[in-house]
């Protein structure tokens, strides 16, 4: 049965978590019991989703949760780098609206989201950028850096497989 595990280490005053394998109702308690206490602390925590394979909606509340808890003990926790299943569920839950998530660690480190969004793209990636983050699907903090490109391109690809998935299964029902 696949689980999660997750490993600790420091950066810039801020505690990094990171996530690997799958995080889900039956494994959130193992997964996430690092962060409570973290986070009763009062940690600025850093929880990296670049290895996280799957999250579901359970564990994403979870991870709410656990950040209501920093915040009321000063601290904070962000999410930084996850990977197109794990960003499409965070983007369907608003989560990337809220300050929540960053594309990198570094963005993660230096609070990316305080500062003005700076959307750095061009062409169709960036009208498709500027338009979800205008509509508040998508924040636009996920849209700075050299990782711009790349998350225009996994959101764009994620709206056209569901528009040809819809398309496709229109007559079969």
């Amino acid at each position: 049965m696949p689980g999660v595990s997750s490993e600790k280490s420091a950066r810039a005053g801020c505690v990094v978590v990171a996530l690997r394998g799958e995080l889900d109702v039956c494994t959130a308690a193992d997964g996430l019991s690092a962060l409570t206490a973290l986070a009763a602390a009062g940690a600025r925590i850093i929880v990296d989703l670049a290895e996280l394979a799957f999250m579901d909606c359970y564990s994403l509340n979870e991870i709410t949760a656990v950040r209501a808890q920093a915040r009321r003990a000063g601290g904070d926790l962000v999410l930084a780098g996850p990977q197109p299943i794990v960003l499409r569920l965070l983007d369907l839950c608003h989560a990337t609206s809220h300050g929540l998530v960053f594309t990198s660690m570094d963005e993660a480190v230096s609070g990316a989201a305080s500062a003005p969004a700076a959307l750095v793209m061009s062409g169709a990636a960036a009208g498709a950028a500027v338009s979800l983050a205008r509509s508040g699907i998508v924040s636009s903090t996920l849209f700075r850096g050299g990782a711009a490109v790349r998350h225009a391109r996994v959101l764009t690809g994620l709206i056209t497989a569901a528009s040809r998935k819809r398309h496709d299964g229109a007559g079969t029902h």
